[in-house]
């Protein structure tokens, strides 16, 4: 591992910009080094929901209310690299989660790099809600396709075969 996060005081996801123009980042902290990690958008909402999975198998979910400005993200934004893959783990054992992440390198580059970040029943909670959260605060939805809208009200919805009136 060329980073690991063995007792993280926070581990929180968040994005920057707009809905439709958004950059979603993890970040984790300890006592000494603030971490971010450029994620997309389906693996924030993926390992939201795997962590919500383990938190089920524990009897337990995640939280309903947390403190949101708690889990935003610090500035400076200086992500260390795009995350290609994450496994996500739970050691019975300790209680523990385990988010492992591997960077994201087109094939024939270097090797990739990787981080594990652990996290407690409490931080797992938080994460997975908060996570669940910021990707529901993307665009719009279209009622007949379920895809987005855009900010301008522009759509055309496949559902219609581009004819008819727009939709919201």
């Amino acid at each position: 591992m060329d980073l690991e996060f063995d007792d993280p005081k926070r581990v929180t996801v968040g994005y920057l910009g707009v809905p439709g123009d958004r950059t979603f980042l993890l970040e984790v902290e300890d006592d000494t080094h603030r971490v971010q990690f450029v994620l997309e958008k389906a693996q924030v909402a993926g390992l939201g929901d795997l962590v919500a999975q383990l938190l089920v198998r524990l009897e337990d979910r995640p939280a309903s209310d947390w403190d949101r400005d708690a889990m935003s993200l610090e500035p400076p934004f200086r992500p260390i690299w795009r995350v290609g893959g994450i496994a996500v783990g739970l050691d019975r054992e300790t209680g523990r989660f385990h988010v492992e992440l591997t960077e994201f390198v087109p094939e024939g580059d270097t090797e990739p790099r990787t981080g594990r970040i652990a996290m407690d029943r409490d931080q797992a909670r938080r994460l997975a809600a908060h996570a669940a959260a910021i990707v529901g605060e993307g665009r719009e939805r279209c009622r007949l396709c379920s895809r987005p809208i855009e900010p301008d009200g522009g759509h055309v919805c496949p559902a219609t075969n581009g004819h008819g009136p727009l939709t919201s």
